[in-house]
């Protein structure tokens, strides 16, 4: 696979603002993070592991799989009525219900949603795809929205959705990495993103049957709303989608294997978690397994299970020739077709539906040019695109700045306003 033009070799300006993003998150995983356990000295020792998530004992998450099989996808299966500090006063019901995995095979995808007591039938419903950067089920948000932890405080920042809330929209808020937590799966959670919005309009508690549905996603979040774009017209056309604001994608997955590289990264955790994610997701094509280091499952050990913060600092300034028997990230064929499947600039799809871009143009993390590069490809084949390049000096940042923009056109579109197209800004 050729190079792209544009890959350049992290300068030092930009390991530095990656470094200080880092720094805020390091007291926080040292506070809550473990020791390597036991398991990691047996698999040192030439034992054998398993780099797949544990399965939640919690029975909302099971159903039976003649059930599962059985069910229309989008068909709720299990519910609970729970209580949410960062939505107190709202109704909050969480779903399990039936999806498929990127093989077309049946899962059990599970969602949180909130509805005002207000909400008025068949009123906006919005789906928000949270930036989940995690290797462990604990991290979705049916768990830390319910009983909120240290290490996940971070990731709970959704009071502007409180806002739109209160102006009666329902929202979705998915735990779109689904049952094996396959960071970054973008095919895999758009499935599971749409079937969630066929959950709610089918289920006659939500009173959303003639509703319009919208996405909302920025980082990670954005990698899932940028697959929903793509694959609603031939997933879920039946879903009256009517806009999709996506922030922050890493676009190409490929470049940013190049990116990091084989040399020691201050972001190496996320890289590291994006081959454990890719392996639990397509365990045929990738024996991550088979390749690991001793040092590499004593890393994946101090990691399985964690979230953002702690991704981060226990992987911070590793490496591939570390973690990785041959040392060579991008000869791990496998693994880049996984990568090349799960980028939407690869994808020869172009979206149908009304798309609201952004990405800032001085993002250190996350390259701007790809994003670019995939909103000009959209306008050339026609997406109602609204693109809208920002300054944000550093990658979460560029959330906040664009985000007042996402939420006004999102609005627009459940009223009913027409898309235009605004291609270059």
């Amino acid at each position: 696979m050729p190079v792209h033009p544009h890959v350049r070799r992290t300068t030092t300006s930009t390991r530095a603002a990656i470094a200080a993003t880092l720094a805020v998150l390091v007291i926080l995983a040292q506070l809550t993070g473990p020791a390597p356990s036991a398991g990691a000295q047996s698999v040192m020792e030439g034992g054998t592991g398993s780099l797949m998530e544990d399965p939640q004992p919690a029975p909302f998450y099971h159903a039976d799989p003649a059930v599962l099989a059985g069910a229309a996808l989008g068909e709720v299966i299990n519910t609970r009525v729970v209580t949410m500090p960062a939505f107190a006063g709202y109704e909050v019901t969480e779903i399990a219900y039936r999806s498929t995995d990127t093989r077309d095979r049946p899962i059990l995808a599970t969602a949180t949603v909130v509805r005002p007591p207000h909400a008025r039938p068949n009123g906006p419903v919005l789906s928000y795809q949270h930036y989940l950067n995690a290797l462990g089920q604990r991290c979705a948000p049916t768990e830390t929205l319910v009983n909120p932890t240290l290490e996940t405080a971070q990731d709970n920042a959704m009071a502007f959705l409180r806002v739109r809330l209160d102006q009666g929209w329902t929202v979705i808020i998915p735990d779109h990495l689904g049952p094996k937590v396959a960071y970054p799966g973008g095919q895999l959670s758009a499935r599971i993103v749409l079937d969630g919005m066929r959950a709610v309009r089918d289920d006659p508690r939500f009173d959303a049957r003639d509703s319009r549905f919208g996405a909302l996603g920025y980082s990670g979040g954005g990698i899932a709303s940028a697959w929903v774009s793509v694959m609603h017209h031939d997933y879920a056309p039946d879903v009256n989608l009517v806009g999709v604001a996506q922030g922050g994608i890493p676009t190409d997955m490929t470049t940013m294997a190049r990116m990091i590289g084989n040399g020691p990264h201050p972001a190496f955790g996320l890289a590291f978690a994006a081959a454990v994610g890719m392996a639990r997701e397509y365990p045929e094509d990738i024996r991550l397994e088979d390749r690991l280091t001793p040092e590499g499952w004593a890393l994946f050990e101090q990691m399985k299970g964690r979230c953002t913060a702690s991704l981060l600092f226990f992987g911070a300034f590793r490496s591939v020739p570390l973690v990785l028997q041959g040392g060579d990230l991008v000869a791990e064929e496998g693994l880049m077709r996984a990568f090349a499947e799960n980028s939407v600039r690869l994808s020869p799809v172009a979206p149908r539906v009304p798309v609201f871009m952004w990405h800032s143009r001085t993002d250190p993390l996350v390259p701007f040019w790809d994003a670019e590069e995939t909103a000009a490809r959209y306008c050339r084949e026609g997406t109602p695109l609204t693109w809208e390049p920002g300054l944000a000096p550093e990658h979460l940042l560029g959330a906040v700045e664009k985000l007042p923009a996402a939420m006004n056109w999102l609005q627009e579109r459940f009223d009913g306003v027409p898309a235009g197209r605004a291609c270059y800004g």
